[in-house]
């Protein structure tokens, strides 16, 4: 069997790394905890491809933050489109009775995106279309 040239171990470990924290002893995860020795030892054989992986990981990861913000800040705007026109104190107990029927769709697809329990699987499937 070949040998991989990554270990996904390794890249994981790279994507926790808080690159920003300096300590001349320890090396920390952005969550602020201390990596173990094993840890720093599997970091510091880190190869090239390796860290390569790790930094195209955390640009994707960042790519589907933005892209879910996004699909939020879009949500909030369809349902004010409808709510802000109305007189002050008054509220519909159903915003989307009030919306045409392209926007009801859109609404929907936006909630299912939201939705999603894995955004990776969701993007995939819906670049298939």
């Amino acid at each position: 069997m070949p040998e991989l040239s990554l270990r996904p171990d390794v890249v994981v470990l790279l994507t926790e790394w808080d690159t920003f924290r300096r300590d001349p002893d320890l090396l920390y995860r952005r969550d602020g905890s201390p990596f173990t020795p094993a840890e720093h030892g599997l970091i510091y054989t880190s190869t090239q491809e390796e860290i390569d992986a790790a930094i195209a990981q955390k640009r994707l990861a960042n790519d589907l933050v933005h892209e879910h913000r996004a699909l939020q800040q879009a949500l909030v705007n369809m349902c004010t489109k409808y709510v802000d026109p109305l007189p002050d104190g008054t509220l519909p107990s159903n915003v989307y009775a009030l919306m045409t029927d392209e926007d009801y769709a859109e609404c929907g697809r936006l909630v299912e995106a939201l939705r999603a329990p894995d955004p990776f699987r969701y993007r995939y499937l819906h670049e298939q279309d």
